[in-house]
């Protein structure tokens, strides 16, 4: 049986309404594209990746990813804060930089540094929009990164 003419319509509506809601999905996927690419930089520490979000509270984000099990605090004491990469986030979300120091008059030492990849980059963008990330108190409550967009709303 062939859909009436008023069926035909509703049918028209409907895939309408669907495009649009689509089209607006696609549009706010390409602008958090856009915003992480003008975010990322290869090299960076969570701490500089949190810096560059809106309301982050960055002193707290490696207690946030040690909560998350992708750091570790490496000091036997737990005094001092060596933050280490875990395995559960090695080569997925997290890698490490080894520089040698060599204080005069002193044994050398590897001191490691927490390196964010691109997925976890991704990863903390997306806890960000979710807002689990660590905020600050007078946060204003916006996922936004230009200042002059920040003025104006």
């Amino acid at each position: 049986m062939l859909p009436t003419a008023k069926e035909l319509a509703l049918m028209v509506v409907r895939a309408e309404e669907e495009k649009e809601k689509l089209l607006l999905e696609n549009k706010s996927l390409s602008t958090e594209n856009d915003c992480l690419k003008n975010l990322f930089k290869e090299g960076m520490t969570p701490t500089q990746f949190s810096k560059m979000l809106n309301g982050v509270n960055s002193q707290q984000i490696n207690h946030f990813l040690a909560g998350l099990k992708w750091l570790y605090n490496e000091s036997k004491s737990g005094n001092n804060l060596r933050w280490r990469v875990a395995a559960t986030a090695r080569d997925k979300y997290l890698t490490e930089k080894q520089n040698e120091i060599s204080p005069h008059g002193a044994n050398s030492f590897i001191s490691y540094r927490p390196v964010l990849l691109r997925k976890g980059a991704q990863r903390l963008y997306d806890q960000y929009l979710a807002d689990k990330l660590p905020m600050k108190k007078n946060w204003n409550g916006l996922h936004t990164h230009d200042k002059t967009i920040q003025i104006v709303a």
